[in-house]
């Protein structure tokens, strides 16, 4: 009998990996493709592009072998984000049977990032989370709005290449090499875990980590 059973146990077990094999065949997940580029746009604020989407039941990824974020207009027509590929982690039950995509993770990866500063002050990733403006706004401290509400679980940005400079300078602009950012349940309402390495455009390399206060919304 007990014989019986582990044979029993042991065909279902083989079947469910079948499966899981099989699924990503199944499921064609770049249809996907149009929802995760809408949602991913309208909570930066900014167009976003993926490449082709690829599915790891296993491991509950969805991987994109290319991505970008386009700038703020105001600053550049050049993408602010470009990367080598995107993972996204996700919820498969909510996905497979209720089309649903829930991400709880995200890793870039060799992503190519542009910061901007206008005479102002303002910087192009300040319009991030909202409608993208015309042109760099005037700083107000009479007035803000709510932050964003933007949670991640858990978001890397692995070997990154910043760049940063003025708009319209002579200036050259300052580059930092293999960045790498770890931040645990990021959200822009409360404090967040982080830790972030890089190579110095000087020479030397930086090792920062600690826990972020919450995202002045101003």
């Amino acid at each position: 009998m007990k014989k019986h059973w582990l044979r029993i146990t042991l065909i279902a077990f083989a079947v469910f990996v079948l499966i899981l094999i099989a699924l990503p065949f199944l499921i064609n997940v770049n249809a996907f493709r149009p929802k995760i580029e809408s949602e991913a746009s309208t909570a930066l604020g900014r167009q976003v592009t993926i490449g082709n989407l690829s599915l790891s039941i296993l491991s509950g990824h969805v991987e994109a072998d290319s991505i970008a974020i386009a700038d703020d207009p105001a600053f550049s027509k050049s993408p602010f984000i470009t990367a080598q590929s995107l993972k996204i982690g996700v919820e498969l039950m909510p996905l497979i049977f209720s089309r649903k995509v829930r991400v709880t993770e995200i890793v870039l990866e060799g992503p190519q990032i542009t910061l901007l500063k206008a005479a102002n002050g303002t910087w192009n990733f300040s319009s991030l989370g909202g409608p993208s403006t015309k042109k760099p706004a005037e700083p107000n401290a009479g007035e803000s709005g709510p932050p964003p509400d933007v949670s991640v679980g858990k978001l890397n940005v692995n070997n990154a290449k910043l760049t940063v400079e003025k708009v319209n300078s002579s200036r050259k602009p300052r580059v930092y090499d293999k960045v790498n950012i770890e931040v645990t349940n990021f959200s822009a309402t409360s404090q967040f875990l982080f830790k972030l390495t890089a190579l110095l455009p000087g020479g030397g390399d930086a090792d920062i980590s600690g826990k972020a206060a919450q995202i002045s919304p101003a």
